[in-house]
């Protein structure tokens, strides 16, 4: 990588929705992922995927910097909003989307990057303009660039099963909180009793 390329933050939910924006960033920017998740839990869920993340930038030789596990600040942002169902416009998920970009923004900050952005948009759940709108916010209020780009976009999500399938990376079923987890399960239970 060229030395005057900017330097870009990515913060990364998991290995399988870095598959995507790496191949599409990495030609423009100096990259490096970051793994932030006060939202992940149980705590094994998050060891697991902060695992695949490390073995996913050891295959693809970029950079991961990790933050502390923490959470308890998930808890006290996102709490209020916990009776909400997941969804891009709803309180509970913007409000885990800001802290998630803030704590990377703050970090991009910290050690001079030049942008950030999430892989979020990957997901097929995931409203981009919603995140491009609290990006660009989070962005002024930390005076750092937010990259907005929608990851799904040219067959994105499915070009990451693919590619997470031949890397044989680990792929969650719901977004990485309790009350997603939750919902997995429901959703898991409504098929198993529908295909008897």
């Amino acid at each position: 990588m060229s030395g005057s390329m900017p330097k870009l933050l990515v913060h990364a939910c998991c290995a399988p929705c870095a598959t995507v924006p790496l191949a599409r960033l990495l030609e423009r920017y100096s990259l490096v992922f970051y793994f932030f998740g006060p939202n992940i839990q149980p705590q094994a869920e998050y060891q697991r995927r902060l695992d695949e993340m490390r073995r996913f930038c050891d295959l693809a030789q970029v950079v991961l910097l990790e933050a502390e596990y923490q959470p308890e600040i998930w808890r006290q942002k996102v709490g209020p909003f916990l009776h909400q169902a997941e969804g891009s416009f709803t309180e509970r998920c913007q409000s885990c989307y800001r802290l998630r970009m803030e704590g990377t923004a703050r970090r991009a900050v910290a050690d001079g990057f030049d942008a950030f952005t999430v892989t979020l948009s990957l997901s097929r759940h995931k409203n981009s303009k919603v995140l491009a709108e609290i990006g660009q916010q989070v962005g002024r209020q930390f005076g750092v660039e937010y990259l907005a780009e929608d990851f799904k976009k040219r067959d994105g999500f499915k070009t990451s099963v693919l590619r997470s399938k031949e890397l044989a990376l680990y792929r969650q079923d719901y977004c990485g909180c309790l009350p997603s987890l939750r919902e997995a399960e429901m959703r898991r239970q409504r098929k198993l009793a529908v295909t008897g």
